[in-house]
């Protein structure tokens, strides 16, 4: 089983972002994407899922989806100002000044896991990286092998279009599905998680008590954010807009 988490694209400035990518507001609402997460007991580890609908061939080719790299996978900073898939957790519910992590991942394989002791603090770029317990080396992430490969790319019944005149895929004689799909996994260690030289940020039985899983998709230089809730101006730092874990739903064999 796995707890099932709809994002929502953050709309503060949906009709400015809209003109600069060159497409209508419709196209841009019509984006959907979903998180899974799924906490297995026996592995120690939480598995997020990232699916990702794009309604039409040409969001799709002004989407940035770095390619799958075995080469690139390692622990890299600023993921944020691109496509970056992200997480949040916290091991407390009610303290908004509570120690919280920040998971990111690209789809390339690159990724980063930061340690905060309050909202945003230390505010150092880039954020400290979370270590494992051996105080030095960085947390890491583990991919699903599975899901690891470049994004299907599906359209039907569409004619070429100019903006794809330079694409590697026939839209005129091959047969597609109506939209554009992309995903990715991966899993990161619950003990990982509960380790730090100084502090011990996710304890009890699994540690997570807050969760929030969120997107970054950049369009043509332009950031949109999605998120199951948004701060205003868009935040995922702000705990508030956090989801309880879920254990019964999450939780698998």
């Amino acid at each position: 089983m796995s707890q099932l988490f709809t994002l929502r694209l953050a709309t503060e400035t949906l009709s400015a972002d809209a003109e600069q990518i060159g497409v209508c507001i419709e196209e841009l609402q019509n984006i959907r994407i979903s998180v899974k997460a799924s906490l297995v007991l026996s592995e120690r580890k939480l598995w997020l899922s990232y699916q990702i609908h794009l309604p039409s061939a040409m969001l799709a080719a002004k989407l940035d989806w770095p390619v799958w790299q075995q080469s690139r996978v390692c622990f890299t900073d600023y993921l944020w100002q691109r496509t970056c898939l992200e997480c949040f957790v916290s091991s407390k519910v009610a303290d908004e000044t509570t120690n919280y992590i920040e998971i990111n991942a690209s789809p390339n394989g690159q990724y980063a896991l930061y340690k905060f002791d309050d909202y945003r603090t230390p505010s150092t770029y880039p954020p400290l990286p979370l270590s494992q317990a051996d105080g030095t080396t960085k947390a890491k992430i583990t991919w699903a092998k599975s899901l690891s490969n470049q994004q299907v790319e599906q359209v039907n019944s569409l004619k070429p279009h100019p903006i794809l005149a330079n694409h590697s895929v026939d839209l005129s004689s091959t047969r597609f599905t109506s939209k554009y799909q992309y995903q990715r996994c991966f899993g990161v260690s619950l003990d990982q998680l509960s380790l730090d030289s100084d502090n011990c940020y996710l304890s009890d039985d699994t540690g997570i008590k807050l969760i929030h899983p969120c997107v970054i998709l950049q369009f043509c230089e332009t950031n949109l954010y999605f998120a199951s809730a948004h701060a205003t101006p868009p935040d995922f730092h702000q705990r508030r807009y956090w989801t309880p874990l879920d254990l019964q739903a999450a939780l698998t064999k």
